[in-house]
This record gives C-alpha cells, sequence and structure tokens, in this order.
C-alpha cells in the first residue's frame, strides 16, 4: 500500500488506531474538533488542474519508518521543498505510533505547501481532526474500507474541502471508486503492460486526477509510471536524494517540460 516501510500488519495498526480513536472522542466531542478546524485558513490546492500528464504535481513523502531514529518530520519537509517537489505528504502508519497527529500539526505549521495525509482514516472524527491540523488532502483505501464508508469519508473530506485521494488496487475497486468522483483516484500500476495502462486512464473520466498509488523509489520506475500520464506521483526520500533528482522526475515524466 505504502512503500516506505510495510513490515507492519495494517490490521495491527488499525485495532491500535480504533482504540486510541475511542479514547479521543471519548475526551473531546467531534463538534470541539470542527471549531478548531474551522480557524483554519482555506488549505491550498492540492491538484489544481487535470492535466493528463502534461505537466505533473510531485508530492514528496516524509516516511517515519524511513529515517529511523533521526526521524525529523519538520527537517524532512524542508529538505523536501529546497529540492524543488511541488507538494508534500505524510505516512506514519507503516508501525504502531500514536504521534502521527501531532506531527502533521508540526509539519503544517513550518511549511507554506499543502499537505497531505497518508494514514490509515476510517472515521470522519479523523477527517476533521486532519483539517483542524492544517491538511490540505488525504488519502483514502479502498482496500481498508466498504463503499459506503468510503462515500461518506469522500463527502467529509469534500466538506471539509480537502482533497480527497481515493487510492485503488484493482480495477474491480476503481470501477466502485469512480462513481464516487473523488478528486483523485490513485491507482497500483506495477506490472501491468501499456496497452493495460492505456485501458486503465481511458477508464478514469477527465475530471478525475490521476495518480500513481505506488512510491517511486528510482528513475525506472518513473518511466513506467510515464506510461499512465499521471497527474500526480508520490517519490520516496530515496529517489530525492539526488540534487538534480526532482528536475530529472519532471524531465521524465513531462518529455516536453
Amino acid at each position: 500500500m505504502i512503500e516506505c516501510d510495510e513490515a507492519m500488519n495494517p490490521e495491527v495498526v488499525l485495532a491500535a488506531k480504533r482504540q486510541a480513536l475511542a479514547a479521543r472522542k471519548a475526551k473531546v466531542p467531534i463538534e470541539a474538533i470542527r471549531a478548531l478546524a474551522s480557524l483554519q485558513k482555506r488549505p491550498l490546492p492540492v491538484l489544481s488542474t487535470v492535466t493528463g500528464g502534461v505537466v505533473t504535481t510531485i508530492i514528496g513523502q516524509i516516511c517515519r519508518g524511513s529515517a529511523g531514529s533521526a526521524y525529523d518530520p519538520v527537517a524532512s519537509a524542508l529538505r523536501l521543498l529546497r529540492a524543488g517537489v511541488d507538494t508534500l505528504a505524510l505516512f506514519t502508519d507503516d508501525q504502531v505510533y500514536d504521534r502521527g497527529l501531532n506531527d502533521f500539526a508540526l509539519v503544517a505549521r513550518a511549511v507554506s505547501a499543502p499537505l497531505i495525509s497518508q494514514d490509515y482514516i476510517f472515521d470522519e472524527y479523523q477527517v476533521v481532526e486532519l483539517r483542524a491540523a492544517g491538511a490540505a488532502g488525504l488519502v483514502l483505501y479502498a482496500d481498508l474500507l466498504d463503499p459506503g464508508c468510503l462515500r461518506a469519508l469522500v463527502s467529509a473530506t469534500q466538506r471539509n474541502r480537502m482533497t480527497a485521494i481515493v487510492q485503488a488496487s484493482s480495477a474491480e475497486q476503481l470501477a466502485q471508486v469512480v462513481p464516487i468522483s473523488p478528486q483523485a483516484v490513485a491507482v497500483a500500476v506495477n506490472g501491468m503492460e501499456l496497452p493495460a495502462l492505456s485501458q486503465l486512464r481511458h477508464s478514469i473520466p477527465p475530471h478525475i486526477h490521476v495518480v500513481i498509488a505506488e512510491s517511486l523509489l528510482d528513475f525506472d520506475d518513473t518511466n513506467a509510471a510515464a506510461r499512465l500520464r499521471p497527474d500526480a506521483v508520490f517519490a520516496s526520500p530515496g529517489v530525492l536524494d539526488r540534487a538534480d533528482a526532482v528536475e530529472r522526475l519532471r524531465q521524465l515524466l513531462n518529455p516536453a517540460f
């Protein structure tokens, strides 16, 4: 699902998150969180136009698991922005960790770029919490949510003026996601041949942004991703280590750039 670090079983993380969420709900009603969210300035656009890959947004990932004991989300965010990424995404659910929302708020206060949450969301309360923390967008995983819950969370995200990116892991899931009409869908493309990629691209209406679900780990991944003509890609910290990485990514993803 996420390329940062998949060692932890998502069900273990989800169980811990549900328990922690129940405690927060008992302590602070959602109306109070909504009041905090209303004080936030309007979210920046994560993906302002659907381009069909003419110009591809590069989303730099901040991953707790990839940084080990040196994990510093604010420093990572500033480093990625200096490298030239357009947008930032934070993922902390590679392990049982209860400070992800605090980390998100710290990064949101430190940068002026749009910030996306890639952590697991399954309740409207979390959506409102993220808006209060400064989120511009979030990823919802069709693998983890039934269609009714997914539809409700997309609606909640849009009501809070954030961008909903729904990740689909199969053509069957994509067929369920498209009628919900999120602002963007993230699709898995690893191992797909060009005809299948072309068919997949044509199955997504032109008003919905197309995002590559897998993080780009190297420049070979970028060549494969470019075949889908995505509107946005996630780039892992490793691929962004080079001084000219973002410029090279743009050239590979947008040959006429």
